[in-house]
């Protein structure tokens, strides 16, 4: 009798920890699935795309994250760069962007925040970034661009199609200079790439225009 209480009591504690696995890994794709919904919206900000009915549907569906208390350092990060991605593109002078702004602003409040290189008031000069690490660091976003999901398996000409248009919709420089890091890879690949340099000419030369006249 002991021993099938003791089997009994096992079956349970199996049970209901497989039920509680089950439950977190649930959970962890509906995160990944939110994160990747994210990451598409992104990236059509980027090339200029109207996202704000996409953007306002993923806040209403993932509203819930802002009460969980055990999400991963690294899915906080995510979206939390993803949604800083976003805002950078925005005009705010438009009423519905404004409002998906202010929503942005109020999950950074709740701790959905991008991590940033901090610097201790007071510290030296020679403890800023210098040249070398500020180009490091263009480096390692350029690389977390293009390691972006969506971008795995496609050819290099598609990225870089889709770098040019996010070079001419933003005012962030990475996408000019990693235009121009591509372009030229390619051309040492036997790549004929003339009508790429013309595009990020002509977007330098906007973007040259633009600055001045403001």
């Amino acid at each position: 009798m002991a021993r099938l209480e003791t089997l009994k009591k096992l079956e349970t504690t199996l049970e209901n920890f497989l039920r509680q696995a089950v439950e977190a890994e649930t959970a962890r794709l509906e995160h990944f699935q939110s994160i990747d919904t994210l990451d598409d919206i992104a990236r059509d900000s980027m090339k200029g795309r109207f996202i704000n009915n996409r953007l306002g549907n993923w806040f209403a569906r993932n509203k819930g994250l802002l009460d969980i208390k055990d999400m991963k350092e690294f899915e906080i990060s995510s979206i939390a760069n993803l949604l800083n991605e976003i805002q950078s593109g925005m005009d705010r002078s438009d009423t519905e962007t404004d409002k998906l702004a202010d929503e942005i602003e109020h999950w950074k409040e709740q701790g959905i925040v991008p991590k940033r290189r901090l610097i201790l008031k007071g510290k030296a000069e020679s403890d800023q970034p210098n040249i070398t690490e500020k180009f490091l660091e263009m480096l390692k976003k350029e690389a977390e661009f293009l390691e972006y999901e969506p971008n795995k398996g496609e050819h290099l000409l598609t990225i870089l199609d889709d770098v040019l248009k996010s070079a001419e919709a933003k005012e962030d420089p990475m996408y000019i200079h990693l235009a121009a890091s591509m372009i030229y890879f390619m051309r040492m690949n036997g790549y004929k790439v003339g009508p790429f340099v013309k595009r990020l000419k002509e977007i330098e030369q906007a973007k040259s225009g633009g600055s001045h006249a403001g």
